[in-house]
């Protein structure tokens, strides 16, 4: 978590779009309507911000709009052939960008990018914060 908290406290929030924070309730009924745990600081995410454009790339969350709603995204990508373990959170200069949740440790997991045949390329970062921190840093 200390790296999602260093990464809010570096954003330009003139340079994003977010939705706004979501309930606890929501994010409990996406993780059932996915069957899956989200991890602690993508839920600390949800909550903050619940989505939305983060200075030029979308982080997908809870916004009921298909084209940028991580249950919306992954059921549609689940249809095709995503492997049950991973939740989008992002398409990434074609790239797809999960959390695999099926290597969750202390409340965390991977981020990982998928290939279009939605084979594991790389591991982007080891959580979702240091994944937002990470990219937070480079803008």
């Amino acid at each position: 978590m200390r790296y999602y908290k260093k990464a809010k406290d570096m954003m330009d929030m003139d340079a994003t779009e977010f939705i706004g924070g979501v309930s606890e309730g929501e994010i409990e009924r996406a993780m059932k309507s996915l069957s899956v745990a989200f991890p602690e600081s993508y839920k600390a995410f949800l909550m903050d911000f619940g989505g939305g454009d983060a200075g030029g790339e979308v982080i997908l969350g809870l916004t009921n709009r298909e084209e940028d709603d991580v249950v919306i995204a992954t059921q549609m990508e689940r249809r095709q052939g995503l492997p049950e373990n991973l939740i989008i959170i992002g398409f990434w200069q074609d790239t797809l960008v999960c959390l695999d949740t099926g290597r969750m440790n202390h409340g965390e997991c991977p981020v990982v990018e998928v290939g279009e045949d939605y084979s594991q390329t790389e591991v982007a970062a080891d959580s979702f914060g240091k994944f937002l921190y990470e990219y937070v840093e480079e803008e």
